[in-house]
């Protein structure tokens, strides 16, 4: 990330401000002694590791900077050099021309003098002797309490040979920026961009440092994104800068367009496996095929080797393209090959619909939630309300856990919601009434304090259902039913429990909450 202005990332400035304030106290202890902040290439590390080193000069923290890209010898002695320069003595334990055993004693003779932040940059970039090297100087200060560690990689580093330093590490994904943070960035002094474009910068990079420089400098040039010549222009030299010099740097010429190709089409789907991988090379890359199912095994690894933007995501339980860059690939089908951008989605809908009348469980909600989304995507607004309808009675069919697990990962799920658009509410409302009814069966079967529980749940999915236009009859309803299942002090504490329930007034809105606590009041509920 090359931009000048630092915004955002305020989460991870708080795990460093914690970190400096336990080197700062002679009484705590460090909780998280070393850091690697992991993501896709142009994400920010760089930029995150500067702003650490800026904080240090601040609170006059020595800190010491390594790249790991550079050679053995130009990665210890870096580490020397800067020991040399606050103008610490180093006295070596043994005569020696190791530049491993140097960089150690020159650390160790700066930690004698006071804490030190240790910032290894492009740790991914090292090969495997000189991660290990990186390890053994670790290893030497694992238990330093004075010692912080800052790393910046594009994938997990495990430090797997050293389980004492791998007991030490804490691993933070940097996301893009959300919108926001975006227009903080756009609006810092020195900016060009007019405040009409925005929103359009964000929609285009989705937050992605390094597409929103490429499409600014771009805009800077004398391009308009509003105009629809322009738009291939400002596309052509996101792409450049993302695909070509950043993901595609290392992959050989000749190869180059293979490459693209396959991490374009795999950037449909926001979860694959092998099957999934193989049936869209033969539908929609033919060129792609390989000569065995077998064959396509190895596939998803050597993509990553080539490119390192595709992992496998647990979360989604499947193989993946990395956020960012998956955003842009999505952009230029959807700016120049919208038939084919339509044409996959409808093809993953039925996919995602097909194999989850195969499988049961955890991984049928993951394939219903992913057919919702291809379907939001590639169908017109008169279908979508009885596909909802159909989807929420299939998971219905399940155990009440699953519908649970499915609301959960709904409700996290902000691409599909936004994929649902104008729909969304009448999907809340689908998922809200039939989680209130799930508690309310649940409260009258149940005795003994769980049943209050239950009936709070019921309340707050019968409250939330976004198509109840009449609150307060709704709730003198349940009040009713309510009274005649519980006794009045459980009624009035179920009711001050959501009163103060802040997460509750949050999503419920500042009219809605006027009216609950009017509803409070007229029926005595206050406590």
């Amino acid at each position: 990330m090359m931009m000048s202005t630092f915004v955002n990332r305020e989460v991870e400035l708080k795990l460093v401000d914690e970190a400096f304030s336990a080197l700062l106290s002679k009484q705590r202890l460090l909780r998280n002694p070393i850091v690697d902040f992991y993501g896709t290439g142009g994400i920010g590390k760089t930029s995150l590791l500067r702003k650490v080193e800026q904080i240090c000069q601040d609170k006059h923290i020595f800190s010491l900077w390594a790249d790991a890209s550079q050679s053995d010898s130009a990665f210890s002695s870096t580490i020397v050099e800067q020991v040399e320069k606050y103008g610490v003595q180093i006295v070596p334990q043994e005569e020696t021309d190791n530049l491993l055993h140097q960089s150690i004693d020159a650390t160790r003779a700066l930690l004698q003098q006071g804490p030190v932040v240790l910032l290894l940059d492009a740790l991914d970039t090292a090969d495997s002797q000189c991660v290990g090297r990186i390890e053994a100087l670790l290893k030497n200060f694992v238990n330093e309490r004075q010692l912080f560690v800052v790393i910046a990689s594009k994938s997990t580093i495990s430090f797997q040979n050293e389980r004492s330093v791998a007991r030490k590490l804490t691993s933070v994904h940097l996301p893009p920026l959300d919108r926001s943070s975006c227009e903080a960035y756009l609006k810092s002094p020195g900016s060009q961009i007019p405040s009409e474009l925005y929103g359009i910068i964000f929609e285009w990079t989705r937050g992605f440092p390094l597409a929103m420089q490429a499409m600014t400098e771009a805009i800077n040039a004398g391009h308009d994104p509003r105009h629809t010549q322009d738009r291939q222009e400002i596309l052509a030299v996101i792409k450049d800068q993302v695909i070509n010099q950043n993901v595609l740097a290392k992959v050989e010429p000749e190869k180059r367009a293979h490459y693209y190709t396959s991490l374009r089409l795999f950037s449909v789907p926001r979860r694959f496996n092998l099957m999934i991988m193989q049936d869209l090379i033969e539908r929609f890359a033919p060129e792609l095929k390989r000569e065995s199912n077998l064959a396509y095994f190895a596939l998803p690894r050597e993509i990553q080797q080539a490119t390192e933007v595709l992992k496998w995501n647990v979360p989604r339980a499947g193989y993946s393209v990395d956020t960012p860059v998956r955003n842009i690939f999505l952009l230029e089908l959807k700016l120049e090959q919208l038939d084919d951008y339509i044409a996959i989605h409808s093809f993953l809908a039925e996919t995602n619909k097909r194999l989850a009348t195969e499988v049961n469980g955890p991984d049928r909600i993951r394939y219903l939630r992913e057919y919702l989304y291809h379907n939001a995507i590639r169908n017109n607004s008169l279908n979508m309300p009885s596909i909802l309808q159909q989807v929420t009675e299939q998971i219905t069919t399940e155990s009440p856990e699953a519908f649970s697990q499915f609301y959960e990962e709904f409700m996290q799920d902000e691409e599909l919601k936004e994929a649902l658009g104008e729909h969304l509410t009448f999907s809340l409302a689908l998922i809200h009434s039939h989680l209130a009814s799930i508690y309310k069966q649940l409260a009258i079967k149940t005795t003994g304090t769980q049943r209050l529980h239950y009936w709070g749940e019921f309340l707050f999915h019968a409250i939330h259902d976004p198509q109840m236009t009449d609150l307060t009859s709704m709730l003198q309803e349940t009040l009713t039913t309510l009274t005649q299942e519980l006794s009045p002090e459980e009624v009035t504490k179920l009711f001050q429990k959501l009163a103060h329930n802040k997460q509750f007034e949050d999503s419920l809105g500042e009219q809605q909450v006027k009216n609950f606590r009017s509803f409070l009041r007229d029926n005595h509920l206050e406590g």
